[in-house]
């Protein structure tokens, strides 16, 4: 589906490139994520999404012309972004505000800086129009959506945030970059990633030499089906960058792996760790989701961890919100859980032992 974007805002830049180079931005490139880049045509610049949705044959092009001030984002997962940048009340609608977790806009939502439009998927169109926002920020899993067609149609820019399509965690925190530039903040989004990068890499070279990679199992079944994170998967990466064993880590995929629970059992009943239960924030409730998980040896020496430390106003899992803009407390959280001595003082951010 095509969508018409008449404007955004140019960045200022030092130099005159040819048409179609891609450019460095603010003080660096983009060196990790490989979902968008900003390149310099004859007719100003532009913001590109490589690869929209998955198995995208098109890219998204966004002429920067000015500053937003006023957006719709309809994942909780672009927050985080506006708050790092300051740029918190440039969100003016969200679909549910029931599911954010940022105390920041639950108190915006509360004054009515932000209004509620509806459920995701189905929101209320005519509250939307009449926000007037200079462009509606979504994601899209199959670049087909009857809703963001109905946007566009409007006459409201839809630009496509891909960042959940990135194979590692510091290329997903990377797309900081992609909001400085919607929101005129590029040096700033540019400095704060790069503080974010070298957390994230003191803390892998701590684990560099570690002797002991103990083993890791994550994950539960949904219905017959244990979703594993593939070899290559961002997820797995964490595992590797803290020091461990990934028990999947010969599979070379960057998806899911989809597998019984038999397969699981086989390979991970004398894990060291089990990290990630999904929404089970007690053995107990883990144990009454499958009696089965009691058979683990994690479960049986108390070593079942799960990101729900960390809550919203709302109940939600702060987790699912702001650590994706946040890949150095992850790790910093999975190095504090298998290697205590190496960060005796730290205290986690996301996750906790199960008891």
């Amino acid at each position: 589906m095509t969508k018409t974007l008449p404007f955004l805002f140019i960045l200022l830049i030092a130099c005159s490139p040819q048409q179609g180079e891609k450019q460095s931005f603010g003080t660096s490139s983009i060196q990790h994520a490989t979902g968008f880049h900003i390149e310099t045509r004859t007719d100003g610049r532009y913001l590109v999404v490589d690869k929209p949705w998955p198995n995208a044959n098109v890219t998204k092009s966004y002429k920067l012309t000015k500053p937003f001030t006023r957006v719709v984002c309809t994942s909780t997962s672009h927050l985080p972004y506006f708050e790092m940048l300051g740029k918190s009340e440039a969100v003016v609608g969200f679909p549910n505000l029931k599911y954010i977790s940022s105390e920041t806009f639950v108190e915006l939502g509360k004054i009515d800086k932000i209004t509620d439009l509806g459920a995701d998927g189905n929101m209320n169109l005519e509250l939307l129009i009449g926000l007037q926002p200079d462009a509606v920020i979504a994601f899209d899993m199959g670049g087909e959506s009857a809703t963001l067609d109905k946007i566009a149609e409007a006459g409201i820019p839809v630009i496509y945030n891909a960042d959940f399509l990135e194979s590692t965690p510091l290329g997903r925190a990377e797309w900081i970059k992609f909001f400085g530039a919607l929101l005129n903040e590029e040096k700033k989004a540019d400095s704060i990633f790069n503080s974010i990068q070298s957390a994230y890499d003191r803390l892998t070279d701590m684990t560099a030499d570690v002797r002991k990679r103990p083993t890791v199992l994550t994950g539960v079944v949904y219905g017959d089906t244990w979703f594993m994170p593939g070899g290559r998967n961002s997820a797995a990466l964490f595992y590797e960058h803290a020091g461990a064993d990934y028990l999947w880590a010969d599979d070379s995929t960057s998806g899911w792996l989809e597998l019984n629970y038999e397969a699981v059992f086989e390979r991970a009943q004398q894990a060291d760790f089990w990290i990630g239960t999904a929404s089970f924030d007690s053995k107990k409730a883990l144990a009454a989701g499958d009696h089965r998980y009691q058979d683990f040896a994690p479960f049986r020496a108390d070593k079942v961890y799960n990101y729900t430390k960390k809550k919203g106003p709302n109940g939600g899992y702060d987790y699912f919100e702001s650590a994706y803009a946040r890949p150095d407390l992850v790790l910093a959280d999975l190095i504090k859980i298998l290697h205590p001595d190496l960060l005796p003082h730290y205290q986690t951010v996301y996750y906790e032992q199960l008891r």
